[in-house]
């Protein structure tokens, strides 16, 4: 098995126990807290995204510099310093914000939410408690990064999966054993993300060699990657501001159970992002390598098998949620009225999920080449465009508003970063092979899952919908994946 293929292989499977165990979670964390609780969470959630602008700037520029430094011998001798230069800057912007944020909470926390059950000094200690976890939590992802970088996602991604299920199923346990309190699931989470940050920066830098040389500070490293860095953090920011807003709006304007509501629908339409995460992760750092090397009919290659695989992996969890997203979401949570709240919102909210994970290995093939200013171009005009339109739909239909907003985000992403992609290649002729992939599997995807619907369309018992729904998936994920020529080629090779 290739290098590549493992490193796919490991954090796939990583990313599909994150996302069992947060689906498998969730329910008892709303069984324990109560939705109003749930939505604190879900604010938690959503700052997390939110201080991804400094992680998805550094921590990428970490991942990106070390891949294009480990190509070439006589640079990797770089690497030490670079990493403690993006550390130190890193943790320096970190306890910043921290405090920015500490600050607000004390002015304004107890007096933003709307709520009926939860008293306003518990709101205001499970924000304090909140901020000082994230604090803790946000630097593990320049480690993560940096091991990225070295190809070594095999050993990264069990380190996610194992910090991912002390810290979910430990804050069952201390809610069931110690107190069921929003609280304690913070004061959980703070013991959780410090033992988390320190393991993966020790584990780092013990892949690093330091006995020739002194891991330093150094002005020169940082001048050398600021651009990158930078870009990464604006186009980071315009996308949370795009993919957050509709939540930070939302939590001001309806009532906090409401938005538990709002948070639930995503939750479950996040889990297509957590099922593509793990082949960027892999191709990311490969398409560096490849780039520094100016291999560009490798990499056209490589994009569109990589292409073909996310469609493949995206399209049939999709089309099943769409057509059966009432059924599953009352089997998730065991209640019918929320999941009739819910669905309307979440058959919406998954369609632009779709667009924007298949939109993944584009922007991989833009990163690995640091064109970003067309990607912040493209950010800085969806934007423009989109906030306002999303302040409007929002205050006159509520919820579903923000989910369409959503999908327009979804669909101008998909388009403008395949043809900005395939043009930078000189690979014009690669779009219409791509689109046709695309709507192929879309075709396909869609038509077995309506096709069982039509049968399957009264879902009664619980287990019964589990496994029919499962088979349904597996069926249809076996299906596309023959349905893809590149990638069923490639799969026939690597078992022949």
């Amino acid at each position: 098995m290739s290098r590549l293929t493992k490193n796919i292989s490991a954090n796939f499977l990583s990313n599909v126990w994150s996302t069992f165990l947060l689906l498998l979670l969730t329910p008892l964390y709303i069984d324990f807290l109560g939705i109003e609780s749930y939505g604190l969470i879900g604010f938690y959630i959503s700052w997390i995204a939110l201080l991804g602008i400094l992680d998805n700037g550094i921590s990428a520029t970490a991942s990106r510099e070390i891949a294009w430094l480990s190509a070439r011998t006589n640079e990797r001798k770089n690497i030490p310093n670079l990493i403690r230069t993006l550390e130190v800057t890193y943790w320096g912007i970190v306890l910043i914000i921290g405090v920015i944020i500490l600050i607000g909470i004390k002015l304004y926390g107890s007096s933003w939410f709307q709520s009926d059950n939860l008293d306003s000094v518990l709101i205001q200690d499970a924000l304090i408690l909140m901020a000082i976890s994230l604090v803790l939590q946000v630097p593990s992802g320049l480690y993560i990064g940096g091991l990225m970088g070295m190809q070594r996602q095999v050993e990264c991604s069990m380190f996610v999966a194992l910090f991912g299920t002390v810290r979910g199923v430990g804050a069952i346990l201390v809610l069931w054993l110690v107190s069921p309190d929003i609280k304690t699931y913070f004061l959980w989470n703070i013991v959780a993300s410090g033992i988390q940050t320190g393991i993966m920066r020790s584990v780092l830098w013990r892949k690093i060699n330091l006995t020739k040389c002194v891991a330093s500070f150094s002005i020169e490293a940082l001048h050398s990657v600021k651009m990158f860095a930078g870009g990464m953090m604006l186009i980071t920011a315009l996308a949370l501001i795009m993919g957050h807003a509709d939540k930070i709006i939302l939590s001001r304007l309806i009532s906090l159970e409401m938005f538990g509501y709002y948070m639930l629908a995503w939750t479950v339409a996040s889990a297509l992002s957590r099922i593509s995460t793990p082949l960027i992760q892999a191709i990311g750092p490969y398409f560096t390598e490849l780039a520094s090397m100016k291999n560009e009919e490798v990499i056209s290659k490589q994009l569109r098998l990589a292409s073909q695989f996310m469609n493949a992996l995206i399209l049939p969890p999709t089309a099943l949620i769409i057509f059966f997203a009432e059924p599953i979401i009352n089997v998730w949570v065991g209640n019918q009225a929320v999941a009739e709240g819910v669905s309307p919102i979440l058959m919406v909210l998954i369609v632009g999920t779709m667009f924007t994970s298949c939109s993944y290995p584009l922007l991989s093939v833009l990163y690995s080449y640091k064109k970003i200013r067309m990607l912040v171009m493209l950010n800085v005009t969806l934007v423009v465009i989109l906030l306002p339109l999303l302040v409007i739909v929002v205050k006159n239909i509520g919820t579903i508003g923000a989910a369409y907003i959503w999908v327009l985000y979804g669909l101008a992403h998909y388009f403008v970063t395949l043809n900005l992609g395939l043009r930078l290649l000189m690979k014009h002729k690669l779009i219409a092979l791509m689109m046709k992939d695309f709507m192929t599997l879309f075709f396909v995807s869609f038509s077995i899952t309506g096709g069982a619907w039509l049968f399957l369309e009264n879902l009664d018992e619980k287990l019964i919908t589990v496994l029919l729904l499962g088979c349904v998936l597996v069926i249809c994920w076996f299906i596309t994946m023959l349905s893809s020529q590149v990638l069923r080629k490639n799969i026939l090779e690597r078992l022949s």
